[in-house]
């Protein structure tokens, strides 16, 4: 892999999904973006170029703020977001000029088991660009889930035999003494149904500053910089 000042970077992101009460009850990951329904609330991105560390400014796009009154999520919300992602594929195509630089780097709990498959499969019931873009925008970037980059570092008490992905409330308790909890998926659930879109929006926000401390406390673990529970 090949880094360059400038266009090297990470976006941080967290997307916020919304389940129909039909489908709330079952067991494990209940998001399933084939399920009728279900649909892409919105989400928050931010890009950062580590070499530098310089953040961009978060950039945040929702369903309640799109423009027109039929499939929302379609016509406006994702195509937003793939545009996003588009510019930083274009940044990558334009100034990189070197085929073996790295791609943009996806950063984010949890995100190869629901954001990416999730944006990329309502992206294509939606067909907002053809398949081969789509999986090209959202499958060829570097995906770096802190859920897995996270299990080797943090404790594991009674499995020990097993190395797997943490949760996100276990990876931050230890690697940034945070003792407080992030609510379950099912708060954003009923926050969207009570129209507190306010909360939906403040809670994302902090979901992507948590996943930018969670990596830049990695990185600097990784360099031996810091001591593992030094924050």
């Amino acid at each position: 892999m090949k880094f360059e000042r400038g266009v090297t970077h990470v976006i941080f992101f967290d997307i916020e999904y919304y389940v129909p009460r039909e489908h709330r009850n079952g067991p494990g990951l209940r998001a399933n973006p084939y399920l009728d329904g279900s649909f892409i609330m919105g989400g928050v991105f931010q890009r950062y170029f580590p070499i530098d560390e310089k953040p961009e400014k978060k950039e945040e796009f929702w369903i309640w703020d799109m423009d027109g009154e039929e499939t929302l999520e379609g016509g406006n919300l994702l195509k937003k977001i793939y545009h996003y992602f588009r510019e930083s594929w274009t940044r990558w195509e334009l100034f990189g000029g070197d085929p073996r630089l790295t791609e943009p780097i996806a950063v984010g709990f949890g995100i190869t088991r629901l954001d990416v498959p999730v944006l990329f499969v309502r992206s294509m019931i939606h067909r907002i660009a053809e398949p081969e873009k789509l999986y090209d925008t959202y499958f060829k970037l570097r995906h770096f889930d802190l859920s897995v980059a996270s299990a080797p570092v943090v404790p594991e008490r009674r499995y020990q035999k097993v190395l797997a992905p943490v949760s996100q409330n276990w990876a931050v308790r230890n690697l940034l003494e945070d003792e407080r909890r992030k609510p379950s998926g099912a708060t954003v659930w009923e926050l969207y149904d009570a129209g507190n879109y306010h909360a939906i929006i403040e809670k994302t926000k902090s979901e992507v500053e948590i996943t930018k401390r969670t990596y830049i406390k990695l990185k600097k673990l990784r360099n031996g910089l810091v001591d593992y529970f030094e924050s």
